[in-house]
């Protein structure tokens, strides 16, 4: 099994080029829409709605309901430029940050202004390079035209009832923010994508044409004319996975399911068959009834910030279409009599691996110290953070970045960095790893990269022999590694080269501030953050398993991580009164840390101290011997999981079995609440199981064989794929419409994101900074936050973990719920 080098988009200018001030413009390179239907809708337009508003799409929302999507506005984003100075050019540089114990004074942020105009920021290691100044374009939808329904009329040259142009019963709104970004001057703004639902006073007619015209409107001066095929034309009502189903997965659905904004939850109870069509001759292939999965609850509200959700409850009906009984496999896409179809999806055996391999390999794109280009991957993008580009990665004065009485209450690790920074020293062997999200760090801790390599781990340890088969197109193809081994191999090797000679592993190598520019032209001061007990237990779990992995395939890289986990546990313990800045017992336990790295040495090792310390610790976090793995405040891995798989002649028989009691209470509970939810996934105290979270289901389902959980797998990961309500797929390269992750490097690239980068998924006001992010939405948000669904409150904004791609979360998640779906259904 190969997966094959990734199709290559075309690739606007590529030079090397850097960010200032701008952090989250549009991206010309990206698709504004992805669904338009030109053949059959004659008026939508492509590209930034940088003069009037653009009309993407119009569809049947209702029988009696048109749906109308509207872009107004741009931040363009263009690509970044080297700096030519020009006479009488000036830079102003402010954000004034202090630097070491010296106090060094560092400007954060400068502008090169040019006959008093801002032309853009400048940074690069040698400031030859510069970021074009934003500009808010094109004029706003005019609100008021747009919610009265006057301003829409629809009229027929084939359907008698609308001969004569007739005008709207009524019209709904949904408004949200698609950019929200700083321009020139300093300004923070924001652009929105609007979605209008035209009711009518009688239902359209399948196979007649329509004209929708806006009566008066200097906004849209010529009507918008289409072909209502209710085999061909698209419906946002109907919600599929566009990756598509394995034929012998137990259940293959879909969902029907329409938020009308102002007006409510849509209701389908009239719609009473679909029919799945091949998607190339329109054939009716299967035909199966809809099914009310639940009832509306009009009014629904969410939470305030930090309020728990207690139900999935939704403010519109959801509707299930289950065509469980149909595996023939092609291309396909479903249809709803009077409404319209689906996205396209696929029925094939490698519908998993592929997705799997898309997942896996967003690792690669998010790698340090690597060139990449195609024919590996389908992005270009210089080597990046490498020391032979003249970037220096600076030690700190661990006295000052640990000083309690300098920052009481823990401390902003940027302000702690930016006191104890050495600019004297350089560490060049700094480089490698995976960048998380847009802040180009690489972490043990806060951020937890290792445990996205026990996913990776996970997986090959799930079927050794499935992932020994599955070329992922890597730099290390073919080295007789495992292609998921290889990739675990480069998070481990940066750590590996930082290990101290008395054994500490250092938690990060992390810049000054939040970085302002693309990590192949940072000049942000970066530094090696001080080693804790925590971050070597996290780094010696996976070094152990890391180890074992290796054994069969490179018997001394295994000897030697086996070495460097016994030695950073041996540091941890003559150093366990050093404070660790990042813990937080709540969601990242230290206690936990300790646990795991316990049951993993003791694997490794064979030694029974190790066995006895991961006892012991474990009747520390379970007082009265009561296990039970409470996944909503800590994710895992666990250690009392680790010791459930461990091989039982290793295991003491009674603690094995009550940590495999609780996996499983764990796995079965989660298991009921995706089976039983009725409507999408329902609510998630974390975040990240919004998109899905599968540790404890798969580790249940590697003990048991029990095809409840990867049922429940399959539930959870259809939903990432775009059987949700803003029917996207959260993952780049899967499915006909991705959402926009945060990535800087293609946005200063001016290229597309690479493929593989899985964002956080629809963020419920309930969440940590709701209420901030709530102040800075309310003005193009609409109706309220509150009235929102909570599945559907995504939105493209800058600062919102929505759009960020974590490696510890949602790009291991997907990973490994994919790649465990893809070895078990392939069996």
């Amino acid at each position: 099994m190969n997966f094959p080098p990734q199709s290559v988009r075309p690739l606007n200018c590529i030079c090397l080029l850097a960010l200032a001030t701008s952090v989250y413009a549009q991206n010309p390179a990206s698709p504004q829409f992805a669904g338009m239907q030109p053949d059959l809708i004659q008026g939508v337009e492509e590209g930034l709605a940088t003069e009037k508003p653009k009309v993407r799409h119009v569809y049947v929302a209702t029988p009696d309901t048109l749906g109308v999507v509207i872009d107004a506005q741009a931040i363009a984003n263009r690509p970044l430029e080297p700096y030519e100075k020009q006479p009488g050019d000036t830079v102003r540089r402010w954000h004034e940050l202090k630097l070491g114990p010296n106090g060094t004074p560092y400007f954060w942020q400068r502008q090169v202004v040019r006959d008093g105009q801002e032309i853009g920021g400048l940074v690069g290691l040698n400031e030859d390079l510069v970021s074009p100044a934003k500009t808010l374009d094109g004029e706003a939808l005019d609100l008021a035209w747009a919610d009265a329904p006057a301003s829409f009329t629809v009229s027929s040259p084939d359907d008698p009832t609308f001969a004569t142009p007739v005008t709207a019963a009524a019209v709904a709104r949904k408004s949200k923010p698609e950019v929200r970004e700083w321009i020139k001057g300093g300004i923070e703004e924001t652009v929105a994508r609007h979605e209008l639902f035209i009711t009518l006073p009688q239902p359209l007619t399948p196979g007649k044409r329509y004209a929708l015209g806006f009566p008066n409107s200097p906004q849209f001066p010529k009507p918008i004319t289409f072909a209502f095929d209710d085999r061909r034309l698209r419906s946002e009502a109907i919600q599929v996975n566009q990756v598509g189903y394995h034929p012998r997965q137990a259940e293959k659905v879909a969902f029907l399911s329409l938020w009308l904004g102002t007006d409510g939850g849509a209701d389908y109870a009239a719609c009473k068959t679909f029919e799945v069509v091949d998607d190339t001759t329109g054939r009716t292939v299967f035909t199966g009834p809809i099914a009310e999965r639940a009832p509306a609850v009009p009014g629904k509200k969410m939470p305030a910030e930090r309020q728990v959700e207690t139900t999935d409850a939704l403010p519109m009906a959801t509707y299930t279409l289950d065509f469980s009984g149909f595996s023939q496999p092609g291309r396909y896409r479903l249809v709803v009599p009077g409404l319209g179809t689906s996205f396209p999806f696929a029925i094939n055996e490698r519908v998993w691996e592929h997705a799997a391999g898309v997942s896996i390999r967003g690792f690669l794109s998010q790698r340090a110290g690597l060139a990449l280009k195609p024919p590996l991957i389908n992005y270009e993008r210089p080597r990046n953070l490498h020391p032979a580009d003249g970037i220096k990665i600076h030690e700190v004065d661990e006295a000052i970045f640990n000083d309690p009485a300098r920052f009481s209450g823990g401390g902003n690790p940027f302000k702690r960095i930016q006191a104890s920074i050495l600019l004297d020293t350089n560490n060049p062997g700094a480089w490698g790893g995976w960048m998380d999200a847009a802040d180009h760090d690489r972490s043990i801790e806060p951020q937890q990269h290792t445990r996205a390599v026990h996913a990776l781990l996970d997986l090959h340890e799930s079927n050794p022999a499935y992932f020994a088969r599955l070329n992922l197109n890597l730099p290390e193809s073919g080295n007789k590694i495992p292609d998921v081994i290889d990739e675990a191999i480069w998070c481990m090797d940066l750590f590996l080269r930082l290990q101290r000679p008395d054994g500490a592993i250092p938690s990060a190598v992390e810049s000054i501030e939040h970085p302002l520019e693309p990590s192949y032209a940072l000049s942000l001061p970066t530094a090696i953050t001080p080693p804790t007990p925590q971050t070597a237990h996290l780094y010696a779990a996976a070094a152990a398993q890391l180890s074992l992995n290796l054994a069969k395939y490179d018997p001394t890289l295994a000897a030697t991580y086996k070495t460097s986990a016994v030695r950073a546990m041996a540091w941890a313990d003559k150093n366990a009164d050093i404070a660790n800045i990042y813990n937080r017992d709540d969601i990242n336990p230290a206690r936990q840390h300790a646990n795991h790295a316990f049951v993993w040495m003791y694997r490794l090792t064979g030694d029974k101290a190790w066995h006895e310390r991961f006892k012991t610790s474990l009747a520390e976090l379970y007082p009265g011997n009561e296990l039970r793995l409470d996944t909503a405040s800590y994710n895992g891995p666990w250690g009392l999981v680790a010791y459930a798989l461990l091989p039982s002649a290793m295991a003491d028989a009674d603690l094995q079995k009550k940590c495999r009691a609780a996996l499983i209470a764990a796995a079965d509970r989660k298991a009921e609440r995706l089976s039983g939810a009725t409507r999408f996934l329902g609510p998630s105290l974390n975040w990240e199981e919004r998109i899905g979270q599968p540790w404890e289901l798969i580790a249940a389902h590697r003990l048991t064989g029990d095809d409840k959980y990867t049922l429940a797998m399959l539930q959870t990961a259809q939903f990432g794929l775009g059987a949700n309500p803003n029917n996207a797929s959260y993952t780049t390269g899967l499915g006909t419409r991705e959402v926009v992750p945060f990535h800087l490097d293609s946005l200063y690239l001016g290229v597309r994101p690479p493929e593989g980068i899985t964002t956080g998924g629809p963020l419920p006001r309930n969440f940590w900074n709701g209420a901030r992010t709530e102040k800075k939405l309310a003005p193009h948000l609409h109706p309220a936050w509150e009235n929102w669904p909570w599945a559907e409150s995504n939105f493209n904004i800058r600062d919102s973990v929505v759009n960020e791609h974590i490696i510890a979360g949602s790009l291991a998640n997907m990973a490994l719920l994919r790649g465990y779906l893809a070895q078990d259904l392939a069996r």
